[in-house]
């Protein structure tokens, strides 16, 4: 089973200057050289903002389902799911299937629609916030547990209520959107959780993050892999 990761994108990063549309490119390419995978996973700031513009989320959707339209699945099969898909989210299925969370920048107020929810909504990607999935190709399994970013101070929390645990005969995955110490320190909110209070027993922890730096125009990314 081949899994590729895409992460953040920051779509509409840069609107109205002259790389307003190199995050775009970057979602072309990024897709193109995924193209031959069986499952791919988005850890969040797929956007830059919580309310993209109409402009950003229309070449976001043409982009997506360009892709969705032209790459069918190829033998993987979602076996078990936390949450109840919308007909329209099992029709992703259909297609080379994506799993998204959703980062920082995408972060609303409780009870407000999230933009990476929406593209859900439009049938382009499955959208986990505290949700457990596992996807099945050739008798191999792969259980990914998907936690959506929440404010750092409640990261630890809130990861220990949801209760991750590795499920036999699977290889296991948690993907978050957090910061974790010590690989990464942020003067705005500074993170609960580190490598001695992270959940055991999983075979990758998937953790990606950037910080933006006040006094440069560009943004740093981190990747963690535990």
């Amino acid at each position: 089973m081949k899994i590729a990761v895409i992460s953040d994108l920051h779509l509409g990063f840069g609107y109205n200057t002259e790389i307003e549309n190199d995050p775009f490119f970057n979602l072309e390419e990024a897709l193109e050289k995924a193209k031959d995978a069986d499952l791919i996973l988005m850890p969040g700031d797929i956007f830059d903002s919580k309310n993209p513009k109409t402009s950003t989320f229309i070449k976001t959707l043409k982009i997506l389902s360009d892709f969705v339209v032209k790459h069918k699945n190829e033998g993987i099969r979602l076996v078990e799911s936390s949450k109840d898909l919308h007909e329209i989210s099992k029709r992703v299925l259909e297609s080379k299937p994506i799993l998204a969370i959703s980062g920082n920048h995408e972060r609303r107020a409780r009870d407000e629609t999230n933009p990476v929810e929406a593209l859900e909504a439009a049938g382009l990607l499955i959208y986990g916030v505290k949700d457990r999935f596992v996807f099945e190709k050739d008798g191999e399994r792969i259980c990914i547990y998907a936690f959506s970013n929440v404010p750092e101070r409640f990261a630890y929390e809130e990861l220990k209520k949801f209760n991750p645990k590795p499920l036999p005969n699977c290889f296991n995955i948690l993907m978050l959107h957090q910061n974790i110490d010590p690989y990464v320190y942020s003067p705005i909110e500074a993170s609960s959780l580190n490598l001695n209070n992270l959940p055991t027993g999983f075979d990758l922890i998937l953790s990606l993050i950037h910080i933006s730096e006040p006094t440069r125009p560009r943004l740093i990314s981190y990747a963690v892999f535990c």
